[in-house]
């Protein structure tokens, strides 16, 4: 059991030290607000393509969904009673 919550402890604390190498590394390029917010305006029409429709599928499933199932009087497969 402690053998499994350090490899997760060690797994996490990886991942964060990568999300902050990133983060680093872009700040360093990025010169204005405006480099930030509109990516320097070198984003394609594939990654803008895709960034639209990761957004509309978050909401459908966020909002969308839940919605849905409580207007069936639906609950989710974890939350019934036997």
């Amino acid at each position: 059991m402690l053998s499994q919550s350090v490899g997760i402890a060690a797994a996490f604390i990886l991942y964060l030290a990568g999300m902050m190498l990133i983060g680093v590394l872009y700040y360093r390029r990025m010169n204005t607000v405006s480099d930030y917010i509109l990516g320097s305006r070198s984003l394609g029409s594939w990654v803008t393509s895709m960034s639209a429709e990761a957004s509309d599928m978050s909401g459908w499933l966020m909002l969308g969904l839940p919605g849905y199932a409580y207007a069936r009087e639906s609950m989710p497969v974890g939350s019934r009673s036997a």
